[in-house]
């Protein structure tokens, strides 16, 4: 029995496979009491053990049927397939057995306070060149201004860089004093807070540094993608119209201010 569980190659690639990863190193002798032992000690590092002992029982499980079959019908064993097996029904059981977890609340784009300024930056990369876009919103949600500018060079990095200067560039016309500057290119918004450094944009950060300390506060913020589709959606259209400078805001048709989704 214990060669069965413990020991054997099989065995030994169904317990590998586990979410958990679980290596049986055992000295010859030890019983299958053991196994149920050093599962139950997983605790101690952390490990759910009502979800590892169903996953568990479901690997025994599996092992025996597996042998049966291959003692009384000479079928011969797929680790491949019962590793699929485990796994499926260990889903649908663990799905009746626990309780869900908490679903992942999914990021939102939120006005800035009264009095402060938010902007979000984004660049529309072509062939052999790009727009950058920066769109401003008050505590309302309303939509102020629109800044863009073409650029006749193509690279991500900088451009990201080049839309948080044309935003402080922007900001600085209009005369605010409280902004807040998001970009959905983490290391741009790491290097404008001095925890990353690339030498290709390392003059631009400079810039906007400098600019920054015009304000009375300024701070800059990473923002995810799918929280900064108004502004995405202003610089691919910038980049098709060709269009730089401070733009109109009656000019651009109200669903290109959607932030749900890319237009």
């Amino acid at each position: 029995m214990e060669q069965l569980f413990l020991y054997c190659y099989f065995a030994y690639h169904l317990w590998r496979s586990s979410p958990w990863g679980v290596i049986l190193i055992f000295e010859f002798g030890a019983r299958v009491w053991n196994l149920v032992i050093f599962l139950w000690n997983l605790n101690l590092k952390g490990v759910d053990t009502d979800k590892l002992f169903l996953y568990a029982s479901i690997v025994l499980d599996t092992i025996w049927k597996t042998r049966n079959e291959n003692v009384h019908n000479n079928s011969l064993s797929n680790i491949k397939h019962s590793i699929d097996s485990i796994s499926f029904c260990y889903t649908d059981f663990a799905a009746c057995m626990f309780a869900p977890a908490l679903a992942a609340v999914s990021p939102v784009w939120s006005p800035p306070p009264e009095d402060w300024i938010k902007i979000n930056c984004d660049v529309k990369v072509g062939s052999g060149s790009m727009c950058v876009a920066a769109l401003a919103s008050d505590h309302t949600w309303i939509v102020l201004w629109v800044a863009a500018n073409i650029l006749d060079f193509a690279d991500p990095l900088i451009g990201e860089a080049m839309t948080c200067r044309l935003a402080l560039e922007s900001v600085l016309l209009k005369k605010h004093l409280f902004v807040l500057i998001e970009s959905d290119l983490e290391k741009v918004i790491n290097a404008l807070k001095g925890t990353y450094s690339s030498w290709t944009i390392d003059n631009y950060i400079f810039i906007c540094n400098q600019l920054s300390n015009r304000f009375l506060s300024c701070n800059f913020s990473f923002i995810f993608k799918c929280c900064n589709f108004a502004a995405h959606n202003v610089a691919r259209w910038a980049f098709a119209q060709n269009i730089l400078g401070m733009v109109e805001i009656s000019s651009i048709l109200d669903y290109i201010f959607r932030n749900d989704r890319e237009v």
